[in-house]
């Protein structure tokens, strides 16, 4: 029989291991229901029901994490729904085997089969303002098992005006491409053709991974602008009057500027 268990706060959800990794605790708009099922799937009915108010559980390791679980090879899903402000959300996750982040039914994230425990994740969710709903599927083999969820809005860096470009040297810089390049973060035939700092046409595609506009504005400006791959360096000509020199590629991919 599905048992219910009403959690109070979200220290009494901490259990076991005291020295797992822990993330900030999200508080959502309403408690988080959270089912366990007897199989790593979570196929059929869950055997244990309970409501939290916050995500912060260190179960142990190779405990069973309710009565009713066995040790290994379980799951269970989270979920809840919140209220939201419109813009970025910061998504972070530290989970022990594995997990699926879904935000209204989309998949924002997925660990399984990535062999990454412990490690934490940080996804970049656009929202909308109002309420959403937020679901996280666990998945536990063997050995510890934990699962920490925060959220944080993610607010904008003010604007900086890009430090002002040294002038080039004698002979000036080769001419601008008529059009492009084209990268993952935006289109740079403005910036190109106009001899603008690269942050001006910098446009974000929101991976957790990508750059933001602060490590684009901290770079010297594009001088040979061309597709490149991000951080590479290379020996090039970038001035027609002078040798070639260490160059390097900027993070967006759009060209070269001196090392």
């Amino acid at each position: 029989m599905q048992r219910v268990l009403l959690m109070i706060t979200a220290l009494l959800l901490v259990v076991g291991l005291a020295g797992a990794p822990q993330a900030a605790i999200a508080q959502a708009s309403s408690p988080w229901q959270v089912d366990y099922f007897n199989n790593p799937n979570w196929a059929g009915a869950p055997v244990y029901t309970q409501f939290a108010n916050a995500v912060a559980f260190n179960w142990g390791s190779d405990l069973p994490p309710v009565p009713g679980m066995p040790a290994q090879n379980w799951s269970a899903r989270l979920t809840t729904s919140s209220f939201f402000y419109a813009g970025n959300y910061i998504f972070q996750v530290v989970a022990d085997d594995a997990f699926v982040l879904y935000v209204d039914g989309a998949v924002m994230f997925n660990t399984l089969g990535l062999n990454i425990p412990g490690k934490p994740i940080n996804v970049t969710v656009p929202m909308s303002q109002g309420n959403h709903f937020i679901q996280i599927d666990y998945w536990q083999a063997t050995g510890p098992a934990y699962l920490y969820v925060s959220w944080s809005f993610d607010k904008p860096n003010p604007p900086v005006t890009p430090p002002t470009p040294a002038p080039p040297p004698v002979g000036g810089l080769f001419p601008p491409p008529p059009t492009g390049p084209v990268t993952q973060f935006g289109d740079y035939s403005r910036c190109a053709q106009q001899q603008m700092h690269q942050s001006n046409c910098f446009q974000s595609n929101g991976a957790w991974n990508a750059p933001n506009m602060g490590s684009i504005q901290m770079e010297p400006q594009i001088v040979l602008w061309q597709n490149c791959t991000a951080d590479q360096w290379q020996t090039r000509q970038l001035f027609p009057n002078k040798d070639p020199q260490q160059a390097k590629c900027s993070k967006t991919e759009a060209g070269w500027f001196p090392g």
